[in-house]
């Protein structure tokens, strides 16, 4: 190789080895910045975590479903009289509703002549009972009436209709 060349090779690796040194600095401190944005995004629920949900957001609960004891909702808006009082619920149809929120209806199945449904994975005709867990507690409810549109579910004088 001629010594022009070598030259040229010299001048060229300096003025590279030159400009890496410059652009390091730069490289690094924006992938340094960057870095800590995202460290900052992704610790921001645990530095200021969001308000707990209510059992009011819970979307699992259905409509039917009684609340737990301990929620009150507040019907007063402060123009006029209160909310009118209807017939208040008992034990029983409260026990009812909250019993009912633990159902999985399966289908329906006719065999012979007898109309029989599932629920909770396992079937039952009419006068059959249904034990269904409740806080720890096991709960009896009893199928007092089955037709192909409806059943009517029965704890003690309490009486839940539920529709297909």
């Amino acid at each position: 190789m001629s010594p022009r060349r070598y030259l040229l090779v010299a001048l060229l690796l300096a003025a590279g080895a030159a400009a890496l040194p410059a652009a390091t600095p730069v490289i690094g401190a924006q992938l340094f910045q960057e870095t800590k944005a995202r460290i900052d995004d992704l610790f921001q629920n645990r530095d200021n975590p969001p308000k707990p949900p209510g059992p009011l957001d819970n979307p699992f609960r259905t409509t039917e479903a009684a609340l737990p004891p301990e929620v009150a909702v507040n019907t007063d808006t402060g123009n006029g009289p209160g909310p009118v009082a209807g017939p208040r619920e008992t034990p029983d149809e409260a026990t009812l509703r909250q019993a009912y929120s633990n159902l999985s209806f399966g289908g329906f199945l006719i065999v012979g002549d007898h109309p029989m449904v599932v629920i909770n994975k396992s079937t039952y005709k009419e006068g059959s009972l249904l034990t269904v867990h409740l806080h720890g507690e096991p709960v009896y409810l009893r199928v007092l009436s089955l037709t192909k549109d409806s059943i009517t579910l029965g704890l003690g004088d309490a009486r839940l209709t539920l529709h297909f």
